[in-house]
């Protein structure tokens, strides 16, 4: 893959998809995330696995939603480490439930516990690029580390609360590693959409403790990555303040060609509650994304941390903040 002017992507090799060494900080941390989204049968959801081996004697952390037309599930928590969660070809979290593997050309993953079970496969059908390294992300940099924010094809089977389902859809994956210091941060927009007919996007922003806001952003088109040279992006925010159900995005690529996108909720409620890393509170708004005449499948995550506090949120105007089952939670 190349930028516009000829110049060569970073993309990472096949092993990159696999767990890394870790490095000596407190801070260092490896995630693995995707989201999905089938429209026909209105099922999506997400996983992210997170490993921390050096927080508080090891420990991981993974966030678990699972949305239906019956209804939606989440988990939220952190265990700590045990002996084998970190193999060659993937990771679990510390109690077994979650599981990411990578084969050398598609990634699975798999969740099992008490009345749910989840199967998935996931189709690498766009390179893992790190296009961080040429967006000029300044500041971003303690919370970035090494990155890929890529669109991808996910298939498989969900099971909640006695009932199955099957998954053929759009998918987004976040993978990465290295030192995070999430106290640096104290709001962010993070924007990535699959528009289904090989065009994928990525706009993000990020305001820093030491008052600095970078925005950036970048879309493939087959083998062409075209950066941004302009990016807003507008929040729709409940009343609490901090859930983030949509929004729209302004980009201007490196072509002078300009994008219009509007990320509308397929759920209510609209977002969900990532808890607190490290200290900050996330939602995140899974969105029919249209651009003109055309839609696709996109993520709106926000976040909401200017006074840099500590008190995590226990009530929200729309983000699902508590585990367990939710039925009263639907498709619109």
């Amino acid at each position: 893959m190349h930028f516009i002017d000829g110049s060569a992507v970073h993309v990472y090799p096949p092993q990159d998809e696999r767990p890394h060494p870790p490095g000596p900080d407190e801070s260092w941390q490896e995630s693995f995330v995707i989201y999905w989204y089938d429209p026909e049968t209105r099922v999506g959801g997400g996983f992210r696995l997170g490993t921390e081996p050096n927080h508080e004697g090891g420990r991981s952390q993974f966030l678990i939603m699972l949305l239906t037309p019956e209804g939606a599930y989440r988990r939220i928590t952190c265990v700590p480490s045990q002996p084998g969660d970190v193999s060659a070809d993937g990771v679990a979290s510390g109690d077994g439930t979650l599981r990411y593997r990578f084969d050398g050309e598609r990634i699975y993953w798999t969740l099992q516990e008490a009345g749910v079970a989840v199967s998935l496969t996931v189709e690498l059908t766009v390179p893992p690029v790190n296009a961080h390294r040429r967006a000029g992300i300044g500041s971003a940099e303690a919370v970035m580390s090494a990155h890929v924010d890529a669109a991808c094809k996910v298939t498989g089977s969900v099971m909640l609360e006695g009932r199955a389902y099957a998954v053929d859809g759009f998918g987004i994956r976040d993978h990465a590693w290295g030192n995070r210091d999430l106290s640096t941060l104290r709001s962010h927009r993070w924007l990535i959409a699959d528009m289904g007919d090989g065009d994928t996007f990525v706009a993000m922003t990020f305001l820093s403790a030491d008052d600095t806001l970078a925005k950036f952003g970048w879309m493939i088109r087959g083998n062409t990555v075209h950066l941004a040279s302009h990016v807003a992006t507008r929040a729709h925010v409940d009343d609490d303040g901090a859930t983030a159900w949509g929004g729209t995005l302004a980009m201007t690529l490196d072509t002078g060609e300009s994008i219009e996108a509007r990320f509308d909720p397929v759920y209510r409620p609209f977002g969900l509650g990532w808890t607190f890393i490290h200290p900050t509170f996330y939602t995140d708004a899974y969105c029919r994304v249209t651009i003109g005449e055309r839609t696709g499948f996109g993520i709106f995550e926000a976040s909401a941390n200017i006074r840099g506090g500590t008190l995590i949120p226990a009530t929200t105007d729309g983000a699902i903040v508590r585990d367990g089952f939710h039925p009263d939670v639907r498709p619109l």
